[in-house]
């Protein structure tokens, strides 16, 4: 990693891959290589994996290791936080310069420029990002430096499962996550544009600990293989629950899911549900509705009466579809012993109408984090599809 002498006073991330050498050192060499271009003590800081605070992963010993920052959606940051990201970090050190690790959709964390902005510093920290991300296949500095404590064996393999948690596709913004970041990890979210449309999948492994985690990851594999060799939505589905099957894990073992394609084009989305918590779709008018159709049993469950047939309907302009698990609603509030309830995440959703993909899963997020107090009964699982309001007229169901 080097300064490019072509465009001084800029870091680039060109070459890196092909230079090699010891990447583990790469996020020093980074911020070392800022402070050559930009002048000034620079810091690199990432959102921890439970999207709850920045945590140092380069910088000297003047800064301050965590930044309290809840903005995150998992280990990453939605744009429309980058303002109130920047304002953690400068509050946290007065007089600084903060600008974010962005990556396209989403950041990363943030470059901290100790003693004051710096012109050129925004180019620096998006090539500075993309050597971290690309990083992340070679070492695990940048993962080490997002867990502020031992996870789970289950919960690790779930963090390496998880697609990024915020990404725009055509005509949408796509975001999810899973809470919390380092126990339990039965569910996973999966998501991916390809030619035939835009795909979705939440699911939730029955049990606890490594068995559901081997449980998810079969089930997600059986789906990437699938949706990969151009399988439809009723062949994935099929193929995630021979998966189960076939690997006897023990009996009764089974996936409830909900998997999903949406048609920017048409607008159409189709669906299976597999023993989960129905889809809810936000209506431009501000009605919640209930997908209820397109239901079978949980992936896993041998059922020869079964058919797998996916429901239609169309997701218009300035709609959302949510998924989730029943996490998210059987959550005791530690101040009353109740549920969260449907009903509760219903309010949250109808008065999102106006908010992204994002912004819906950080306001569903923080609802049953304070109501747990911080100690999560089961994992939460969200996935939200957020239409544009300008994409389009609906070509017809």
């Amino acid at each position: 990693m080097s300064r490019d002498d072509r465009t001084p006073g800029r870091v680039s991330a060109t070459g890196y891959l092909s230079v090699g050498g010891a990447r583990h050192l790469l996020p020093e060499r980074l911020r070392r290589d800022l402070e050559a271009a930009h002048g000034g003590e620079m810091a690199l800081y990432v959102m921890d994996v439970d999207g709850s605070c920045l945590r140092l992963l380069a910088g000297e010993k003047r800064v301050p290791r965590i930044i309290p920052a809840q903005l995150g959606i998992g280990p990453e940051i939605p744009p429309e936080s980058f303002a109130a990201l920047a304002g953690a970090a400068a509050e946290a050190m007065p007089g600084s310069g903060v600008v974010p690790l962005a990556l396209a959709d989403r950041a990363l964390g943030v470059v901290v420029r100790v003693d004051g902005p710096a012109p050129g510093l925004d180019a620096s920290a998006a090539e500075v990002a993309l050597a971290l991300e690309a990083a992340g296949g070679y070492t695990d500095a940048v993962h080490a430096a997002r867990r502020h404590k031992h996870p789970q064996p289950a919960a690790e393999m779930q963090q390496n499962l998880l697609p990024p948690r915020i990404a725009r596709v055509s005509g949408a913004e796509v975001a999810g996550g899973v809470l919390p970041g380092y126990e339990v990890a039965g569910d996973f979210i999966d998501h991916a544009e390809n030619e035939d449309g835009v795909w979705l999948a939440i699911a939730d492994a029955v049990g606890k600990g490594n068995e559901a985690g081997a449980l998810a990851a079969v089930t997600i594999g059986a789906l990437r293989a699938s949706r990969r060799s151009r399988g439809g939505l009723e062949e994935a589905v099929g193929a995630m629950s021979d998966s189960i099957l076939g690997i006897g894990l023990r009996r009764h073992a089974f996936v409830t899911a909900v998997v999903a394609k949406w048609d920017p084009a048409t607008h159409r989305l189709r669906w299976i549900t597999a023993g989960h918590p129905r889809p809810l779709v936000l209506r431009l008018n501000g009605t919640l509705e209930t997908l209820t159709a397109g239901v079978m049993r949980p992936l896993g469950v041998e059922d020869d009466d079964a058919r797998l047939r996916a429901a239609a309907a169309l997701l218009s302009p300035g709609e959302r579809l949510l998924l989730y698990s029943d996490g998210l609603i059987e959550q005791p509030d530690r101040r009353t012993a109740r549920p969260v309830g449907i009903d509760a995440v219903g309010d949250i959703v109808r008065g999102a109408v106006d908010a992204g993909a994002a912004q819906l899963v950080r306001r569903l997020q923080d609802v049953v984090i304070e109501a747990s107090g911080g100690r999560l009964r089961d994992d939460v699982s969200l996935l939200v599809l957020a239409v544009d309001r300008d994409a389009g007229v609906p070509a017809g169901p």
